[in-house]
């Protein structure tokens, strides 16, 4: 019995190896492209790219038996989300945890189970785990924005925590991993994977299509407009070049902008945040188009103005409380949305192609004539 097993396991390891050196190595951000649009559908389509992942990672570390155990207990234990209800979920989960944390520790890298590779693991399954779970619910309900966006996120810390944690475990034994074949950016000092693989799969975000929904009352403005621009910095910064640089500007512009949270625009401790945080913004913005000391660029000055503007709204609508958005707010509102999305774009833009990488910023909408009286947008062909 023992022969007929250790034939079907090497059968199946040629198998493998030969289907990888035809099709090329798994890719996240390429399976994802074909995400489901219903709960119910994400099962079945997440097991197929856990399952392919597994085996192409399997294939890359070394052929010993604690390598084979350990790939054996983390599709066994990705397996009980599979089944019946959470009790016996939970029950299976209680014994085949320890299986797991046996066949881990065999390797020096998980420090029995207290290193950072080991915790990120164990996070990205049990992430995986809530998203698979969370989705049986669901069924044949279309999936929003929102469940995309966590399961997107469950699926690359699932694919990293182990990805990781298996190059450390490899290389302990003498075999060095290229996880980049992955389409995961592995290096937490560039830009997030996270983000990346969501905007290739969900498509860019458009102002248009989100100022549809506007709110009513001032005191749902801001939330409004920080959803908003969350989504468009995320979206932006997809598509520039995956840099430190690109990365600390976009972290010091969404920092910049959240200082409207905080207090009125009258306010000693607003207006020293707003001193400091505008000048690390400026030297990031510098950095990029490279004119520290020399001045500021046209892109920046547009930048620049389109930030305080928003900002000034944001502050002036916090005094409206409860009360119905008027007309004229509405028309400012909107105003200062595109105004400054368009003008951080166009920064972007600019920056980007400094680096060698076009950006195409229609998708976004955001250079619309706006009609104001009508709450929507035209182009300018149509005025």
């Amino acid at each position: 019995m023992a022969r007929i097993s250790l034939a079907i396991c090497l059968t199946l390891l040629v198998t493998l190896s030969t289907v990888y050196e035809t099709q090329g190595t798994f890719s996240l951000p390429h399976y994802l492209e074909k995400f489901p649009k219903v709960g119910k559908d994400f099962e079945a389509f997440a097991n197929k790219g856990m399952s392919d992942f597994l085996g192409d990672l399997e294939g890359m570390c070394p052929k010993t038996a604690e390598f084979k155990n350990l790939f054996a207990t983390l599709k066994d234990y990705m397996a009980s989300f599979g089944s019946g209800s959470s009790k016996d979920i939970k029950m299976e989960l209680s014994e085949k945890s320890e299986k797991l944390f046996r066949a881990m520790s065999v390797f020096d890298t998980s420090k029995g189970g207290t290193s950072d590779d080991s915790w990120n693991l164990v996070d990205g399954l049990l992430s995986m785990g809530k998203g698979l779970m969370e989705m049986k619910k669901s069924g044949s309900q279309e999936l929003n924005f929102e469940q995309r966006k966590e399961l997107i996120v469950s699926m690359v810390e699932w694919t990293r925590g182990i990805g990781l944690f298996v190059k450390a475990a490899s290389e302990s034994k003498g075999q060095s991993i290229d996880l980049s074949s992955f389409g995961i950016d592995y290096d937490n000092s560039v830009e997030s994977p996270i983000k990346r693989a969501m905007y290739e799969t969900q498509g860019t975000f458009s102002l248009p299509h989100y100022l549809e929904n506007l709110p009513k009352k001032a005191q749902d403005f801001e939330p409004f407009a920080y959803n908003g621009m969350s989504h468009f910095i995320d979206s932006l910064e997809s598509k520039c070049p995956a840099t430190t640089e690109f990365k600390d500007f976009f972290v010091k512009l969404e920092d910049y902008m959240a200082i409207f949270k905080s207090a009125s625009s009258g306010s000693k401790d607003f207006k020293v945040d707003m001193s400091i945080k505008s000048q690390r913004l400026f030297k990031a913005m510098s950095v990029l188009t490279g004119t520290q000391g020399s001045g500021i660029s046209v892109d920046s000055w547009r930048m620049l103005d389109g930030l305080l503007s928003m900002g000034k709204f944001l502050v002036e609508m916090k005094k409206h409380g409860s009360n119905e958005i008027t007309f004229e707010q509405r028309t400012e509102m909107v105003g200062s949305m595109v105004q400054w999305a368009r003008a951080i774009g166009l920064f972007a833009r600019v920056a980007s192609e400094k680096k060698g990488k076009t950006i195409d910023l229609s998708p976004f909408g955001i250079f619309h004539a706006r009609n104001y009286g009508k709450g929507n947008f035209k182009t300018s062909s149509e005025l």
